[in-house]
């Protein structure tokens, strides 16, 4: 005999706690930095869809903007959205989306169905363009000043979209993954419910 317990009678995390999560925003919110942060708080895998992108790829993103367009680079993000959406299912993964992923409708809708909440990590457009000058990253769509707040405030609305918006000017990565933690209702020492 064994001690096992019949599937239907094993505890579960409820339906309504997030087995995985995803980080979206502008550039420079920190998706990455919190990101990572964040998964080794709950003990999950960090997946940066950016990090996949390039792999699959073969080239850094502005290389695939530049050789390839833009369509181009968002069908593969979609595709690679999708595969990764997958094994975050399994449980315990922090996702985090490029800037312009979470703008595309599917994409979002892709999320909801899957029950993976959107956390939108949001700061004013002066802070974030300070945060991607002082990176030193090169970023296809940040040109200027005006062009960058421009499109900023052209996504902010999609953003807007999210389960969930945390402020995070100003504010140590700590607090901000506490946040994250608390809202979703998870515990930082097994990623399940508290």
């Amino acid at each position: 005999m064994t001690d096992e317990l019949p599937s239907s009678t094993r505890p579960r995390t409820p339906p309504h706690l997030p087995s995985a999560v995803s980080l979206v925003g502008f550039m420079g919110a920190g998706k990455t930095t919190i990101g990572q942060a964040l998964a080794a708080k709950l003990g999950w895998r960090f997946v940066d869809l950016d990090d996949l992108i390039v792999k699959r790829g073969g080239r850094t993103i502005p290389e695939i903007f530049q050789q390839d367009g833009e369509v181009a680079f968002r069908d593969l993000e979609q595709q690679l959205l999708q595969q990764a959406i997958r094994p975050s299912q399994a449980g315990g993964a922090v996702l985090s989306l490029g800037g312009g992923a979470f703008i595309d409708n599917t994409n979002q809708r892709l999320l909801r169905e899957n029950e993976i909440p959107a956390v939108f990590l949001d700061a004013p457009a002066e802070e974030l363009f300070r945060r991607c000058e002082e990176s030193g990253v090169v970023r296809p769509l940040l040109n200027d000043r005006n062009g960058f707040s421009a499109l900023y405030e052209q996504r902010r609305p999609a953003y807007m979209n999210a389960a969930y918006c945390i402020q995070t000017a100003g504010r140590e990565i700590a607090s901000i993954v506490d946040e994250i933690i608390s809202r979703l209702g998870l515990d930082a020492n097994s990623g399940a419910s508290k």
